[in-house]
């Protein structure tokens, strides 16, 4: 049996990474003689850090030519190149693909043959990365259905869409996929109630990210609780990109809000730089933190290539996490730490409410809009409130974790009776 992975941007994105490994562990468990490819931005770097004899890498071209395989006649861009497209644009669109036809999907696959197809999760299918980028990652689904093969889109967030074209697009890969699962139900409110999708047809799981387990060698050696609590943050390189907001107003804005949580709650500061992607690299903004903090002693850049599961074992060693990386948000809800994501699209409110579903938490009072953070005296008052309600709030996230655990094994029972229906 092959068993193909689309929608893998790569593991130098932390979060990408906790999608992936707990998604290989499970269908390796479930079925050993599986052979299983990843189709990835970064097939060189991945395959380092989750070698596997069951498992190889393929090379997605999206970043070089738009497209699935690079041509033939196309050496396309260096790394080089890529990353100085990236530093003038803050975030980085593909090239223009070679040899397609506008809007219609790229069915020139880097694998040859599947048994199965799994789009991995995460917030692919949205507008907020651009037409190319969503036509892109939905054309395995045209490319599954001409082959007759399954195809199952795992722990989905989708939407919210700002044009009809973006529309179009997931309304076609939504009605020939096999299987859609999404890891928060906002995303199945908003597609049955603006698109008239059927709610039948869009189970609500959970993240597959839930079931990473921690790494907490490095957490031991350097988060020691006699120093005192600790604050672990995530800092997005490239969330204004996303969002429009001012670059250097983003970092002045957690400047001041660092500076506050060191006097005000006397911790100490873990900074977490989840990605670290040529151009959209978190080290840059958390060292240019530091740097303006005049390298403060009580704050600490992890700054080393660790794993997604070490980066998780930072987070257990904190009382508490501000995360605008959803994963590293995950982390946090999903070790029963009191979590405030600073989000920009569907998945931070949608996630943040599964997990406290059941609660007398109203997530509300944990998520903030990153539009909110620029105006640090209300941003603090904020977090302020959470931080002296941690205790409460950690233990709303330890009992939906449970849960959502649970929910995110669903995806593989799922992906099983698919298989089992097409044999």
């Amino acid at each position: 049996m092959n068993i193909v992975i689309t929608g893998v941007t790569g593991f130098r994105n932390r979060g990408v990474e906790a999608l992936v490994r707990p998604t290989i562990q499970q269908l390796t468990k479930r079925h050993p003689q599986a052979r299983i490819q990843v189709v990835t931005w970064s097939p060189g770097y991945d395959s380092s850090r989750l070698p596997d004899s069951r498992v190889s890498y393929l090379q997605d071209s999206y970043l070089q030519n738009g497209s699935w395989r690079k041509p033939a006649d196309s050496t396309g861009p260096t790394l080089m190149q890529l990353v100085a497209k990236r530093a003038s644009q803050k975030f980085l669109k593909p090239a223009a693909p070679k040899n397609a036809e506008p809007g219609k999907p790229d069915l020139d696959m880097p694998f040859d043959k599947a048994d199965l197809v799994i789009v991995s999760g995460g917030d692919l299918f949205s507008s907020d990365y651009g037409t190319a980028s969503l036509n892109h990652f939905c054309s395995p689904v045209h490319w599954a259905l001409q082959n007759d093969v399954p195809i199952a889109l795992i722990g989905q967030s989708v939407g919210r869409f700002k044009c009809s074209e973006d529309e179009a697009i997931w309304n076609e890969a939504e009605k020939n996929a096999s299987l859609i699962t999404l890891r928060e139900a906002s995303s199945r409110n908003y597609l049955t109630e603006k698109l008239g999708s059927p709610a039948d047809r869009l189970p609500v799981t959970a993240d597959t990210a839930f079931l990473l387990d921690p790494d907490t060698t490095i957490a031991d050696q350097h988060m020691p609780v006699s120093e005192g609590p600790w604050v672990a943050l995530s800092i997005s390189e490239s969330i204004c990109g996303w969002t429009g907001n001012n670059y250097e107003a983003h970092r002045e804005a957690w400047v001041q809000l660092i500076k506050l949580m060191l006097d005000r709650w006397n911790v100490r500061v873990a900074i977490i730089p989840h990605v670290q992607e040529p151009g959209a690299d978190d080290r840059v903004v958390s060292s240019w933190i530091a740097r303006e903090l005049g390298f403060d002693r009580r704050v600490r850049v992890f700054a080393e290539d660790l794993s997604a599961a070490e980066f998780k074992g930072l987070v257990t060693h904190s009382e508490m996490v501000v995360a605008e990386r959803m994963h590293a948000a995950i982390a946090g809800l999903s070790t029963g730490r009191c979590t405030v994501p600073v989000g920009y699209s569907i998945k931070a409110e949608g996630i943040t409410a599964a997990v406290m579903e059941g609660s007398s938490v109203n997530s509300s009072d944990l998520v903030m809009p990153v539009s909110d953070l620029f105006d640090v005296s209300s941003a603090f008052a904020k977090l302020n409130n959470a931080w002296q309600n941690r205790a409460a709030y950690a233990a709303a996230a330890a009992s939906g974790s449970v849960k959502q655990k649970a929910l995110a094994l669903k995806n593989f029972e799922m992906i099983d009776a698919l298989l089992a229906r097409a044999a």
